[in-house]
């Protein structure tokens, strides 16, 4: 563990390194006061008035700030992140990435209700920093109603008109 010469790790430890070599003490410049160097017949009382002193005196110290950059680093990717659901209901088409899967059930949903598009639409809607997909395509929209779901991840892609 280094150490600095403001801060010792105890006021023995300090006062027996002074003790054993006084010829030290004078020997090298010191970058504390006078009044803060550790002396070679100081008492254990006085080196623990010079620590406090010490302690209070880099804590007046005004602080280092960071320079702030024109603009910080970023990655050459961007990520999102995609998340959709649709109640089952009878004798709805079941559509899952643009494939109709034969089945009782399928997903209620305003468009085609495909999960894997709207989740992959959300992700990409995330990525660009847009909001998500209920907001960008509302239901309450006629011109969604019935909408196959790779037309909403074309949109989000490629179109400027819905942002």
């Amino acid at each position: 563990m280094a150490s600095s010469t403001a801060f010792f790790s105890s006021p023995v430890a300090a006062s027996k390194s002074a003790r054993s070599s006084p010829a030290l003490a004078t020997r090298f410049a010191s970058p504390l006061p006078f009044s803060l160097r550790i002396h070679p017949r100081a008492s254990p009382s006085n080196l623990r008035r010079l620590t406090v002193a010490a302690a209070l005196q880099v804590g007046q110290q005004e602080t280092v700030k960071p320079v702030p950059s024109s603009t910080p680093p970023s990655l050459p990717f961007r990520v999102g992140h995609g998340f959709d659901l649709h109640r089952l209901e009878p004798n709805l088409p079941l559509i899952i990435g643009g494939i109709d899967i034969p089945h009782d059930r399928g997903c209620e949903a305003h468009s085609d209700g495909d999960v894997l598009l709207h989740c992959v639409t959300d992700a990409i809607l995330g990525a660009l920093g847009l909001p998500d997909i209920g907001q960008i395509f509302p239901d309450s929209d006629p011109k969604w109603k019935g909408a196959a779901s790779w037309v909403f991840m074309k949109e989000a892609v490629w179109s400027r008109s819905v942002f």
